[in-house]
Order: structure tokens, then sequence, then C-alpha cells
């Protein structure tokens, strides 16, 4: 019984991210970069394996929130804004 608890408890825990906080930033940067403006990253969070990514870019008047796989770096949902 003890072996099981300890099963389904180590099997719930998320592994430990391999991209940093940083890391997802400048991927979110490179992603939503142009010729036009600079991207200006508004705030990042973690949670349940992803970095959500807020960011801006007022000179081209785009802003949105970029989710990223803290394993891989890998882009899963972006959402942005024109205005």
């Amino acid at each position: 019984m003890l072996f099981f608890s300890f099963y389904i408890v180590a099997g719930c825990q998320s592994a430990s991210p391999n991209v940093t906080k940083e890391e997802a930033a400048e991927i979110v940067i490179e992603m939503n970069s142009g010729e036009i403006g600079e991207v200006e990253i508004l705030s990042t969070s973690h949670n349940k394996g992803e970095y959500i990514v807020e960011w801006q870019n007022t000179d081209n008047c785009q802003h949105g929130v970029d989710h990223i796989n803290d394993q891989n770096g890998e882009p899963i949902k972006s959402e942005t804004t024109i205005c």
C-alpha cells in the first residue's frame, strides 16, 4: 500500500523545467519580432508545465500572450491582438 501511494504521488508531480523563465521570454521575443519596433515582455509566469508570457510592441500596435512548453521551449498556444 505504501509503494502504491508513493507511485501515485511521484507520478502526479511535474518534472522540473528544462527551460528557464528568461529563455522562455527570449523565445517569445524572437517569435514576435519584426521590422517595426521592439517586443517588450510585460510578465512571465509558470503554471502546469508551461510559461505564460505576456508581451507588447507599441510601435506596431501589437500585444499578446504566448504559452511556451517548459521542457522543450516549443510554443503551445499564442494569442495576438493588433489595434
